[in-house]
C-alpha cells in the first residue's frame, strides 16, 4: 500500500518524499553549500559582531552617530579580510562601501 503524500515544510506542495519536494530540496542543499565557504562566520564572529553593533555610538565610515532608520553592522576594516578587526558601521554606509578599502 503507497504512502500517502505529504506536504513540504518549505512551500507547501505534496510530494512523496519524508519532509520537502524535490525543487525545495535542491535549494536548500544550494543554499548549505554557499555557507560552508564562509567558515570565518562562526560563533566567535557572530558573538564579535554582536558586540560591536551593541556598544556601536560612531560609525567609523562617516562619523555620524545613531540613526533611528539605518541600524548597525559590525563591517571588516579590511574588505574581504575575515582576520580583519570588525568596526561599526551604518547599514547604508557598509553597503554603498561595498569590497573596496574605506580611503
Amino acid at each position: 500500500m503507497p504512502r500517502p503524500p505529504r506536504t513540504c515544510l518549505t512551500c507547501g506542495t505534496l510530494h512523496h518524499n519524508p519532509s520537502r519536494c524535490d525543487q525545495c530540496e535542491t535549494q536548500r542543499e544550494t543554499q548549505r553549500q554557499r555557507h560552508r565557504d564562509k567558515t570565518h562566520y562562526d560563533h566567535t564572529y557572530r558573538k564579535a559582531a554582536k558586540q560591536v553593533r551593541d556598544t556601536a555610538t560612531i560609525c567609523w565610515l562617516c562619523g555620524e552617530g545613531y540613526r533611528p532608520d539605518d541600524q548597525w553592522t559590525a563591517d571588516h576594516v579590511i574588505p574581504a579580510d575575515p582576520t580583519s578587526p570588525l568596526a561599526p558601521a551604518h547599514k547604508s554606509c557598509n553597503s554603498r562601501r561595498g569590497n573596496k578599502p574605506a580611503f
